[in-house]
């Protein structure tokens, strides 16, 4: 499974997302990264409403999970995970041209075109040959641009997020230039976010299990896996460097 994967993720429509932060060490050792650092000034709030999200993990979409996983042999999940993997890749060719990253922008676009065109996004054949996909995401775009991650937030059913990805969610929503001609996008939005929580299924159950404070370690997940991205992307556009043989 994608490391990232352990992210909200998940941004987006996962119930527990997990993504952002970095202590200022990291940020003392490249200042040109927008790290996130953890600012919980409402955590009563948040603590309550993770609760209340794992009471509607319980009683409604952890049984619709399990069930899934039990009865959907693996190609179908994984059909099904490319499928919305590849809806995604139009915002990601948007937030690429918002960074000036045009080749990337461009090879976003022609992953969406081919793998749409050759098997409506359920097989990762762009892949195969060799366009790789690069994640990204309109927070993403906001940290790359110096904002920082403000408050942290555990959004209703969503999970963690925080203030800048929050909002950035919220752009990525109206200006999706795919989802938002698509009829019953409601009903996407849901399997998407379904698919997205049957993904990190195993460590949702992980976190149900352990005896720490499971609010303290969703947090400290999210920030981490955040940052992760964050480091990629600022390691991934470092100049290549130069070797003289004298």
């Amino acid at each position: 499974m994608n490391k990232y994967l352990k992210v909200i993720v998940f941004n987006l429509l996962i119930f527990f997302g997990l993504i952002n932060f970095s202590s200022a060490d990291e940020n003392e050792v490249n200042p040109s990264i927008q790290y996130d650092e953890i600012y919980d000034p409402i955590e009563p709030v948040n603590r309550a409403m993770l609760e209340f999200n794992f009471v509607i993990d319980d009683v409604v979409i952890r049984p619709v999970i399990k069930t899934y996983k039990s009865i959907a042999p693996e190609p179908l999940e994984k059909g099904v995970s490319n499928f919305f993997g590849n809806l995604r890749e139009p915002i990601r060719a948007v937030a690429f041209v918002f960074q000036g990253e045009f080749l990337k922008s461009l090879n976003s676009t022609g992953r969406f075109a081919l793998n749409t065109i050759t098997s409506l996004g359920t097989f990762d054949l762009a892949s195969r040959i060799g366009m790789t996909k690069n994640e990204t995401d309109i927070g993403l775009t906001l940290a790359k641009g110096g904002i920082s991650s403000g408050p942290y937030l555990v959004l209703p059913i969503i999970g963690p997020s925080n203030l800048r990805d929050f909002s950035g969610d919220i752009v990525e929503f109206f200006i999706d230039p795919v989802s938002n001609n698509l009829p019953n996008r409601a009903y996407l939005s849901i399997g998407d976010g379904l698919n997205a929580r049957a993904e990190v299924d195993e460590e949702i159950d992980l976190i149900r299990e352990s005896s720490s404070d499971r609010y303290e370690m969703l947090k400290s997940i999210y920030y981490q896996n955040r940052n992760s991205q964050i480091e990629e992307d600022f390691v991934q556009n470092l100049p290549t460097p130069k070797i003289y043989i004298e």
